[in-house]
């Protein structure tokens, strides 16, 4: 992935469009395809460790699919701020992102991430110590994943298998458990 210089036409708004996601979650039914009057439609959202990572998927002007995460992270009072993003292509053999997600043995595994940033979210960051770093990306997950528990937390996959994290970055990494349908363990993934 790579930051997204905010300055760059995205099609929308990204602070606006996160906190709505933060504040009325996923809607229920997304688009079936970006291109005309949906230029951009959100993907995922996930909330802990006083961090928050949303994801969209967004079509460009030459047709290209592209998936942003945003992170964020909660000032005094409530309100969310937006602290970086970041953005990849989505993987051209995707004909439409927003499409239900195929089975693992398509997909070459359990889980797929596709990419995730390191992002100091110290309040004097130009200082040397104390830094804190957050780590934020999106994750490909195939159709046998149902949910994914990070900690004691359980996170529903969309239907399209694309799921946002947003940790503190550890030397260590955070271990995700995905889950089936049913909730029995499959296996364990460790983003760093």
């Amino acid at each position: 992935m790579r930051p997204v210089d905010r300055a760059e036409y995205l099609g929308y708004t990204p602070v606006t469009e996160s906190r709505r996601l933060i504040a009325n979650g996923l809607p229920k039914e997304l688009p079936e395809t970006l291109g005309g009057r949906h230029r951009f439609s959100p993907l995922s959202l996930y909330v802990g460790h006083r961090l928050a990572a949303t994801a969209f998927a967004r079509l460009d002007g030459v047709g290209l699919f592209w998936l942003d995460v945003w992170l964020l992270s909660p000032k005094r009072g409530g309100r969310w701020s937006l602290r970086t993003g970041a953005t990849t292509a989505a993987d051209f053999a995707d004909e439409d992102v927003l499409r239900p997600r195929p089975a693992a043995s398509l997909l070459g595994g359990l889980a797929r991430p596709e990419g995730n940033v390191r992002h100091n979210v110290s309040p004097v960051p130009w200082l040397r110590r104390p830094r804190r770093w957050a780590a934020y990306g999106i994750v490909r997950l195939p159709a046998e994943v149902g949910a994914v528990r990070v900690g004691g937390r359980i996170v529903v996959v969309p239907e399209h298998g694309l799921q946002a994290f947003a940790w503190p970055a550890a030397r260590k990494g955070v271990e995700l458990d995905l889950l089936d349908h049913l909730g029995a363990r499959l296996s364990t993934l460790t983003l760093r």
